[in-house]
């Protein structure tokens, strides 16, 4: 993982690269990204909570050899409920 950090006049600039424990999940869907437009997505990563925040949408992502880039970044909270918590990264 490379959270995005901002852009420069030569591109993209990204953060320090780290590792994120996650859950990954494959499929095809249609979501619509932080600026409104829809984008098509072909991996989800579920992680830990603590994880919303540090993945930034246009991060860099690699899982298995494939550097893909972060649409969304979707925190999910029980609020106290006690239900399942975790950070869902929709990727391209």
């Amino acid at each position: 993982m490379k959270p995005y950090a901002g852009r420069s006049s030569t591109g993209p600039i990204y953060g320090a690269p780290f590792a994120l424990q996650c859950m990954a999940q494959g499929g095809v869907r249609q979501v619509r990204g932080p600026d409104g437009n829809e984008r098509v997505s072909s991996l989800t990563l579920y992680a830990p909570l603590e994880a919303f925040g540090q993945v930034p949408a246009g991060s860099q992502v690699t899982h298995n050899g494939d550097t893909t880039t972060v649409i969304l970044c979707i925190p999910h909270d029980d609020g106290g409920l006690g239900t399942p918590q975790h950070t869902e990264v929709i990727c391209e």
